[in-house]
């Protein structure tokens, strides 16, 4: 496809995430980049694409901007806004410490992406510190929406996300909600 790979800067179980240079748009990308032959939730070829067209309803500084997802020569891309820094997971396990005025500002950032997805009919379903990076400019920015469900679909029936993070009612077997989300929030604030 366009985009021209870079080099690999993550690596999951089903796929592998790039710096790319979009020829199109002539800018850096993210490029998330999983097999064509995957199938089923949450990590199926079809949930890549799903991904993309969720994304693609949110519009806020708070969350990853998706510029495209497409399907070739066998494999799923998704390519979004390259965000330059670290996962808020990264920065707890380099050591770093947050003050009570920084977990403050982190809070309000994430309340207004959670907020931002909420209000675009989405479900994150996954908010946790290695969903979440700080760029180098300090702006908080939510990502990976691999587990994201429309509200319009209904109750989700496929259990998603964190078990750390999880809330107790979605651990019960209910269906996962807004206050699902808010809840995962705290207690990444609290991990924090």
């Amino acid at each position: 496809g366009h985009p021209r790979l870079l080099e690999c800067v993550g690596r999951g179980s089903f796929g592998k995430v790039f710096r790319a240079w979009d020829t199109r748009l002539d800018r850096e990308v993210a490029l998330k980049l999983l097999p064509a032959g995957r199938s089923g939730r949450p990590h199926g070829a079809p949930t890549v694409i799903e991904e993309g067209r969720l994304l693609a309803r949110v519009r806020h500084p708070n969350v990853v901007t998706i510029y495209g997802a497409e399907e070739l020569d066998g494999r799923i891309g998704l390519w979004m806004e390259f965000v330059r820094g670290h996962t808020l997971e990264q920065l707890l396990q380099q050591g770093r410490t947050f003050t009570t005025d920084e977990l403050i500002a982190i809070g309000i950032e994430l309340c207004r992406a959670v907020s931002a997805v909420h209000a675009a009919g989405l479900l994150h379903r996954d908010v946790k510190a290695h969903n979440v990076i700080r760029a180098d400019d300090g702006r908080i920015v939510l990502m990976d929406f691999g587990a994201g469900v429309a509200l319009e679909d209904g109750p989700a029936s496929d259990p998603a996300g964190t078990p750390l993070y999880l809330a107790p009612e979605v651990f019960r077997g209910d269906p996962p909600t807004t206050q699902s989300d808010v809840y995962s929030l705290g207690v990444l604030l609290y991990h924090l």
